[in-house]
C-alpha cells in the first residue's frame, strides 16, 4: 500500500507537495477557466431541471383543467 506506507509519501523530498510554488492553485486552471468549466456542467443542469419541473407543473395543471 503506497499511501499506508511510513514517512508518508506525500511528506517525501521532491513529492508534488515540495514542488508547487506558494500561490499555485492545485487544479491548474485560471479563473477564468474554471467559472467557463463550472458554468458549462451547470447551466444545462438548471435547464435540464428547470424544464423537467415546468413539463411536470403544466401536466398537473392540464389534469386539473379536465376534471
Amino acid at each position: 500500500m503506497f499511501f499506508l506506507s511510513v514517512p508518508q509519501a506525500w511528506h517525501l523530498v521532491g513529492t508534488w507537495s515540495e514542488q508547487l510554488p506558494n500561490d499555485a492553485n492545485l487544479i491548474g486552471m485560471g479563473e477564468v477557466e474554471l467559472m467557463m468549466t463550472l458554468h458549462s456542467i451547470f447551466v444545462p443542469l438548471v435547464l435540464i431541471i428547470g424544464t423537467y419541473y415546468l413539463y411536470k407543473v403544466s401536466k398537473e395543471e392540464s389534469k386539473r383543467a379536465k376534471n
